[in-house]
């Protein structure tokens, strides 16, 4: 992939109940290399180094591919999600999509190496556990939450180093928030989010 190529993700099954048949069906999760999943993955590197750069950019990458897929998923899965709620889950996936890209073509200018170090799926995993449309709501919420938290503190510590980096995490971050929000407007009651959103909170 050159550095003004993006990537063509896959599309998921398009056949109508096949998602909810095939609990099993995983993502090809394009270039990364993903780890079995009884593994875990390495501690990032010192975030002023070129590794640790790497390390960071990879991982949020992963979890903006994980993101998309999810969306995707939730949108064919919940019945009981508002048909506003399922389009604005697939407007999401593709901003999703153009986080991916940033951080990977960011990558590919700097030469850093997509399968250098292997990422785990767990986000994936955990949320395709999710029974309704509000735990799910909330669950990617969360997550959106820690990522967005994670970029504004990777832009602070990257600003003197590698501004350009900074600020695709600060755009990220920034336009997480309206991804947060959608929670809230859908299912404004948040006390019910199921065991796998606190377990999402707690999880290192």
């Amino acid at each position: 992939m050159t550095s003004t190529e993006n990537l063509v993700l896959d599309p998921i099954p398009s056949a109508p109940g096949y998602l909810e048949a095939h609990p099993e069906w995983t993502p090809s999760w394009g270039p990364f290399l993903v780890l079995p999943r009884t593994d875990r993955g390495k501690s990032p590197r010192a975030i002023t180094s070129r590794e640790g750069l790497s390390d960071r950019l990879r991982a949020a990458a992963f979890a903006e591919i994980q993101a998309y897929y999810a969306f995707l998923w939730a949108a064919d899965r919940f019945e009981d999600a508002p048909a506003a709620l399922k389009k604005n889950w697939r407007e999401l996936a593709a901003a999703e999509e153009r986080h991916l890209n940033w951080l990977l073509r960011r990558m590919t200018e700097l030469g850093l190496e997509v399968r250098e170090r292997g990422v785990s799926d767990w986000l994936w995993l955990s949320l395709i556990q999710c029974k309704t449309a509000r735990e799910f709501s909330h669950f990617i919420a969360s997550s959106e939450e820690r990522g967005r938290i994670a970029g504004e503190r990777f832009h602070t510590a990257l600003i003197e180093i590698d501004p350009m980096s900074a600020e695709i995490f600060r755009k990220i971050a920034e336009e997480e928030v309206e991804h947060i929000r959608l929670a809230s407007k859908f299912f404004p009651d948040g006390s019910e989010t199921g065991p796998l959103a606190e377990k999402l909170l707690t999880h290192s």
